[in-house]
């Protein structure tokens, strides 16, 4: 029996294949992109934007489209060195 939080989400992280992994790595990337902890936190114009992008920039069964910096740079003109 699983005892912690942490824990719990271990061993469903320990199930997801890799390119799983990747993505919920991406869409975390892309909720720091856009400063929220989650979509529910943006307008509806902010939202569709956000989804847009989640599409734009992933390809379904192979990844991400482009390097996370070059994403970041065409999303709100910034680099992570430069945060």
């Amino acid at each position: 029996m699983l005892k912690t939080w942490t824990q719990f989400t271990d061993s469903l992280n320990e199930e997801l294949s890799l390119l799983q992994k990747e993505y919920r790595e991406y869409f975390k990337f892309m909720l720091d992109c856009y400063d929220v902890s989650s979509p529910t936190k943006l307008s509806d114009e902010k939202k569709s934007e956000f989804f847009d992008n989640i599409k734009k920039y992933w390809v379904k069964g192979k990844g991400t489209t482009k390097n996370l910096d070059d994403i970041k740079i065409d999303i709100c003109g910034k680099t992570e060195k430069e945060d």
